[in-house]
This record gives structure tokens, C-alpha cells and sequence, in this order.
């Protein structure tokens, strides 16, 4: 054993000191710790006798840093977050794979077919997919990267717009084969399928019409359904007219799946985007792919300018 080791206090004494110095309280940190909060008190007075100089104030029902106590707490997140670092680092020499998250939408109607086309670039790393609507935090136990949907304020996590959320009425070629055109206004009359989002409210048909500027009183929601396969597969069947995302439907309005019945579209202000924690560094393969998804990502964008200021309604 190293003189050096020796020199060091017990690990049990550093992590009493480190729990009751990020709650300011014995008690909780004895919780955390599962000890006594005689047994976290007794640790921290050990090592203040070994480092030869006290680390808290202790007042009546509360306890002080002291100088001493910063320095020493700072140096000790310095260190945990070396060994967090250290650990990711080490697990990602072994593992190529890299796991995603996103919305179940996200996922079915996005991710999954630009992941088919990562794959047959870079067939010898393994891709994960979480698919859950509640949102997932990215990190070493679940997952290397998130797509999430919101504004991009976000804390602790780096994010990159992917896409705008632009909201456009769909419906199939037959729905409206042989009649005249649509106007806006008048899709309120229309049979309309509606997604009852856990995300967004804006996925109502009442919230459209309002952001167009458009009052209506009464419409005709035909389908009122919880997700968006669901929708995709009512609106494709020809019951009625959906609202679909941009991203998510360019593919559908490129082979001629669905069509626009009108022109008009709302811009929300939110967005989805690419995320990974700020905590550890990603691995080689998780850089790669976010690299290669943002350029996806990018030429999609394109093509959703293109395709959708230069259609015409039918």
C-alpha cells in the first residue's frame, strides 16, 4: 500500500463530508446515507481531526461551510466528476452502440428511417432506441442522446434544433378526389381526426384554427385519438383530415400518400431537438452518429422548404 494512500482520509469520512456539505444538514445526509445522524456527525468530526482544522460552523438546527469546507467540497466535485468522465470513458472502449431517445412519434415517423439510413453507412454500430413519450433524460444510464421536444431552454444539457414544429393539414388523395378545393376557413365542416397529445396542445384542431387567426365556434372532430400511428392510419384510410408535422409527414407528401387540401400552416415557436448531457463526454460512436444525424437532420430541412413553399393545394 502507498504512503500516499495512507495519507488520504477513509472514504467513508469523504462521503459523509461530501453528502452533508450538498444538503447543509446531517440529518439528510444520513439519510441519503442510510447511517445514523450520529454516525454522518461522528465521520465529519473524524476527518476535521485528520485534515486539523473544521469544515462546518455548527449552529442551532443548521450547519455553515467554512472556508476550509469549500475548498474542500469544491475539490471533491472536481474529483467525482474526473471519475464520472473516467468511467464513460472507460465503458464506451468496448461499447460502439449508441441509444436514442425520443417520442413515440418521433421515433416511428423520424428517427427510425433516418436510422436505417445511418446503419447501411455504418453497419457495425448498434443502434437503441427508447421510445417513450415521458421525457428521458440523457446520460449514462439512459442513454447517450435525446431528441426533445420544447423551446431548447434547457439546464444542464447541450441542445440543437433539429426542426421547427410546423403544423399543416393532410388528408388522403381520395378523401377529396372529385370535389372542389378547400378553403381554411371552411375544414371547420370537414371530418377531423384530432390527436389527444400528452405533449403538446398544440395538436388540437381548436388551437390551429386560433393560431391562423380563425374563430370557430363548432367543428366537426370526427376521431378524437391517443397517438400518432393512430392518426396516420385513420387519415391514410380517408376518414377525414389530421394535422401533421412537417418531419413527419414529408415522406407521405412526397410519394403522394397524403396531400395538402390547403395551403396554410402554423409555426409554433417550438421545436424538436438533439440533446446530451454537459456531465460526460460522448463516446466516439455517439459523436459520429450526432454528426451524421444533425446533417440528416439538415437536409431534410431543405427539402421541407422546398417541398412544402413550392406545393400547391388540391
Amino acid at each position: 500500500m502507498s504512503s500516499l494512500h495512507l495519507r488520504l482520509p477513509s472514504l467513508n469520512t469523504i462521503a459523509a463530508f461530501e453528502a452533508s456539505a450538498r444538503h447543509l444538514s446531517f440529518t439528510r445526509a444520513a439519510e441519503e446515507l442510510h447511517l445514523s445522524q450520529a454516525a454522518v456527525s461522528r465521520q465529519v468530526q473524524s476527518l476535521e481531526a485528520r485534515l486539523g482544522t473544521p469544515l462546518f460552523v455548527r449552529r442551532h438546527k443548521e450547519i455553515i461551510l467554512t472556508p476550509a469546507g469549500l475548498e474542500f467540497q469544491e475539490a471533491i466535485a472536481e474529483g467525482l466528476l474526473a471519475l464520472r468522465s473516467a468511467i464513460a470513458r472507460i465503458r464506451n472502449l468496448s461499447d460502439k452502440s449508441v441509444t436514442v431517445s425520443a417520442s413515440l412519434a418521433m421515433s416511428s415517423f423520424w428517427l427510425m428511417p433516418a436510422i436505417l439510413d445511418f446503419q447501411t453507412a455504418y453497419p457495425d454500430i448498434p443502434i437503441r432506441v427508447l421510445a417513450s413519450d415521458s421525457v428521458i433524460e440523457p446520460g449514462a444510464a439512459s442513454g447517450d442522446l435525446a431528441i426533445r421536444y420544447g423551446n431548447g431552454a434547457w439546464e444542464g444539457v447541450s441542445a440543437i434544433k433539429l426542426f421547427d414544429e410546423v403544423i399543416l393539414p393532410v388528408c388522403s388523395p381520395a378523401f377529396i378526389s372529385g370535389r372542389s378545393p378547400l378553403d381554411t376557413a371552411g375544414l371547420a365542416n370537414e371530418p377531423l381526426i384530432e390527436l389527444d397529445s400528452s405533449i403538446t396542445t398544440n395538436s388540437t384542431w381548436r388551437t390551429w384554427f386560433r393560431n391562423r387567426g380563425i374563430a370557430q365556434d363548432s367543428l366537426n372532430i370526427a376521431l378524437q385519438l391517443t397517438n400518432h400511428d393512430l392518426v396516420h392510419r385513420a387519415v391514410c384510410a380517408g376518414k377525414g383530415i389530421a394535422l401533421g408535422w412537417s418531419y413527419g409527414v414529408l415522406r407521405d407528401l412526397r410519394d403522394g400518400t397524403l396531400i395538402r387540401p390547403v395551403l396554410d400552416q402554423v409555426t409554433t415557436g417550438n421545436g424538436e431537438f438533439l440533446v446530451h448531457t454537459n456531465d460526460s463526454p460522448l463516446s466516439e460512436s455517439a459523436e459520429l452518429f450526432k454528426a451524421w444525424i444533425l446533417d440528416y437532420a439538415a437536409s431534410e430541412r431543405l427539402e421541407i422548404d422546398t417541398f412544402l413553399g413550392g406545393q400547391h393545394a388540391v
